[in-house]
C-alpha cells in the first residue's frame, strides 16, 4: 500500500513538473534584434495585434511558417511593444476591424498606467508557438506600435520570394 501511494505521489510530482515545464521559441538574435533587447515574453502574457493569415498573396502561409518553424525554427524575434491599454485604444480607433478586438481590461490603476504585452510583427508566429506548446517566445521589445510597423517591411525582405510573392 506505501509502495502504491509513493508511485501516485511521484506520478503526480512528474504530471505537475511536466505542466509548468518551460518551453521557449528561440530567435537567432538571443539578446538584441537591430538594436532593440530581446527577451523571452510568456505567449499568454503577448496580446495578439491582428488575426492569423492563413493565406497571403492567394497562397498558403500560416501552414507554410507553422512547418518551417518545426522545421527550422525562427529567424527573427517577434516583435513586441509594452504599451497601455489607452495606447491600444487609440491604434483600436485608427486602424478598425483590422486589428483583433481589443483584451478585457481591468484595472485599478487606470488605462494610462496599465501596460500590455501587444505583438505588431509576428502575430503568425506567436499563435504558431501557442499551437506547438511553446510557453514562450523571444521578442524584440520596441519603444512604440509606429515604430514596429515601420520594421515590419524589413523584417518580411528575406522571405519575400518565400511567402510574399
Amino acid at each position: 500500500m506505501i509502495c502504491l501511494e509513493k508511485h501516485q505521489l511521484n506520478s503526480k510530482k512528474l504530471h505537475e513538473n511536466m505542466s509548468t515545464e518551460t518551453k521557449v521559441l528561440k530567435s537567432e538574435y538571443q539578446t538584441e534584434w537591430e538594436g532593440f533587447e530581446v527577451r523571452e515574453l510568456p505567449v499568454e502574457d503577448i496580446w495578439q495585434s491582428v488575426p492569423i493569415a492563413e493565406n497571403i498573396a492567394g497562397k498558403p502561409f500560416y501552414s507554410r511558417v507553422k512547418d518551417d518553424i518545426k522545421m527550422n525554427g525562427m529567424h527573427f524575434p517577434i516583435m513586441c511593444v509594452h504599451t497601455t491599454y489607452k495606447t491600444l485604444e487609440e491604434a483600436k480607433e485608427r486602424w478598425s476591424k483590422k486589428i483583433n478586438e481589443l483584451p478585457f481590461w481591468h484595472n485599478t490603476l487606470g488605462k494610462n498606467k496599465k501596460m500590455i504585452w501587444s505583438v505588431w510583427g509576428g502575430s503568425n508566429r506567436l499563435a504558431i508557438a501557442k499551437a506547438i506548446g511553446y510557453t514562450h517566445i523571444d521578442a524584440a521589445v520596441l519603444p512604440s506600435i509606429g515604430k514596429a510597423i515601420s520594421m515590419q517591411k524589413w523584417m518580411r525582405k528575406p522571405f519575400e520570394d518565400t511567402y510574399y510573392k
